[in-house]
């Protein structure tokens, strides 16, 4: 039987009214339902684990493609989704149709069998059963929040994978990066390896160490176990037992290359993986990132705007991310730089458009379909001290118009939420 897209968004919106009233992080829900659904998480062999605050994803991308490049099968789990929520569940390297995904949240709803229970947890335990069934060489797991009381945090990993941490989800994980690092940490094993990132602050490579140290996980750190550098136009990957010089990455930031060395770090804990060919062959450079610093050249939107301009999407929503991708722009050919954000009401706009430097025009929109956003005028007025000429648009279409008649040369980027981000690659 043929299920629509209608049919799942109602089967999603029946699992949200299982939320419970408060959310308090506790693996306790999630492991009772696992256990209704007899362990699936625990037939699943050679998980690798991936958490951090920003280039998890990125990492797990990177990281999925040098083993498919081996002929490897892979089953990921990632969130959240940009366009369809299918994108979350890959299985056997394909994401999945809705009648799998229907079929299988259908029955873990129905194992649940009402209890309260938050919308990731009960969705993590449709991956788990999902990978169960269909075994593949890798899985690749993607924390979403935190890592220690993560829904994903029920097994034990082959490797966890640590990406850079910076402030974010304070509410949850803690107002200090201490705090943060330490719940981030959760995902370490005893005598799992764990392979670190860089890290922008040097607490919390002191809380990663200090607690894989105290379990006795091995560690393989960024700037101490292994280094990636730039050498002209290309990059020189090292560690004590490799050293790969291959070409530079394309229209790609500092931050980019760092999450690459991650993954190439990785992908060296496993065996019989041939990274030197993936890089040679320079496929990393084809690995594509969507609404992360994504230049937009078939978009609809591409049609506001003239053929100077330039359109980049990237839904990033914190301070550090902003830093990452203002040093991007910045090592692009010199052109007026041009924002629309989105954000929701979670998060910080000041602090975050503080980040971006030699600022044309803000152009401020409401998240369309989502009921936590900022308006834009009430965003307009959170950052219009950054920016003499701030705008409130009434959508993304007019804000893209808007700069493209006052600045036919400049370049745009739209920013502040992956929300937003999903709306443009699904919209236009």
């Amino acid at each position: 039987m043929t299920i629509s897209d209608d049919s799942v968004n109602a089967l999603l919106d029946s699992l949200l009214e299982l939320h419970p009233k408060k959310i308090d992080l506790s693996l306790d829900r999630s492991i009772a339902l696992l256990n209704k659904l007899g362990n699936p998480q625990d037939k699943i062999e050679n998980i690798i684990h991936f958490a951090g605050t920003n280039g998890k994803f990125s990492t797990l991308n990177f990281v999925k493609e040098i083993l498919k490049y081996n002929q490897k099968s892979i089953n990921a789990y990632i969130s959240p989704h940009l366009v369809k929520f299918n994108e979350r569940f890959e299985i056997q390297d394909q994401i999945i149709s809705n009648e799998t995904l229907h079929q299988t949240l259908s029955d873990v709803k129905d194992a649940n069998n009402l209890d309260p229970i938050t919308f990731f947890e009960i969705t993590s335990a449709g991956f788990f059963k999902l990978a169960a069934e269909h075994s593949s060489d890798y899985t690749l797991l993607e924390t979403g929040l935190g890592g220690r009381l993560d829904s994903s945090n029920v097994m034990t990993p082959l490797i966890s994978v640590i990406a850079s941490i910076s402030h974010d989800h304070h509410d949850f994980l803690g107002d200090t990066i201490e705090k943060i690092a330490a719940e981030k940490a959760g995902i370490i094993k005893k005598n799992v390896p764990v392979v670190i990132g860089y890290q922008p602050f040097n607490e919390a490579r002191r809380v990663l160490l200090e607690y894989a140290e105290s379990i006795k996980a091995p560690t393989f750190m960024y700037d101490q176990d292994y280094t990636m550098n730039k050498d002209g136009d290309h990059l020189v990957y090292e560690d004590e037992k490799h050293k790969i010089r291959f070409e530079n990455l394309s229209h790609q930031g500092e931050f980019q290359i760092k999450n690459l060395g991650l993954a190439i770090a990785t992908c060296f804990q496993l065996k019989d993986i041939n990274i030197h060919s993936f890089l040679e062959k320079n496929l990393h450079q084809k690995v594509y990132f969507p609404g992360r610093f994504e230049k937009l050249e078939n978009n609809t939107l591409n049609n506001l705007i003239s053929e100077q301009n330039e359109l980049y999407l990237d839904g990033s929503h914190n301070p550090d991310a902003a830093a990452n991708i203002n040093e991007a722009l910045r090592s692009l050919s010199e052109k007026k730089l041009c924002i629309i954000i989105g954000m929701l009401n979670t998060k910080d706009p000041r602090e975050y458009i503080q980040q971006f430097s030699d600022i044309e025009s803000i152009h401020t929109i409401s998240i369309p379909g989502e009921e936590n956003t900022l308006d834009s005028l009430t965003l307009k007025d959170m950052v219009h001290d950054q920016c003499q000429n701030t705008y409130a648009s009434e959508n993304i279409e007019s804000a893209v118009q808007d700069i493209a008649s006052k600045n036919p040369d400049a370049r745009i980027l739209i920013c502040g939420s992956l929300y937003l981000a999903g709306q443009v690659l699904k919209d236009n």
